[in-house]
């Protein structure tokens, strides 16, 4: 995987815990939402993973 994209994640990772920090209902009803969407279900994970 490129430097970037570890930049990026970890960006990322670093971001998500202080938006859950705040806890914020919406923000935490957002973050499910992401997270359930990427649960295995009627699509394969590793087709709703693209870009992995």
């Amino acid at each position: 995987m490129s430097n970037q994209v570890n930049e990026f994640n970890a960006y990322r990772s670093k971001m998500n815990e202080k938006l859950l920090a705040d806890n914020n209902k919406i923000v935490k009803c957002i973050f499910n939402l992401d997270t359930n969407a990427y649960a295995e279900g009627a699509l394969d994970v590793k087709l709703k993973n693209f870009w992995d």
